[in-house]
């Protein structure tokens, strides 16, 4: 192996591993601080526009709008 192949395998494992450590720093941050993890996080920040939605779409029966 030449330098410059070494070189590459240094830098591309530093950046995997910074990767895989800023992925788990999100995830525990998020779970420290009390915010949705997981597959539901995308529904659970929006929930009020896919509920606007859905009212829209079905009507609200329930709603004391109505």
């Amino acid at each position: 192996m030449d330098g410059f192949s070494i070189v590459l395998i240094i830098i591309v494992s530093l950046l995997s591993i910074g990767f895989i450590a800023f992925l788990l720093g999100r995830y525990f941050y998020r779970l420290k601080h009390g915010l949705p993890v997981g597959e539901c996080a995308y529904c659970h920040t929006n929930k009020d526009k896919i509920l606007k939605q859905y009212h829209k779409k079905f009507g609200c029966q329930n709603c004391k709008n109505n």
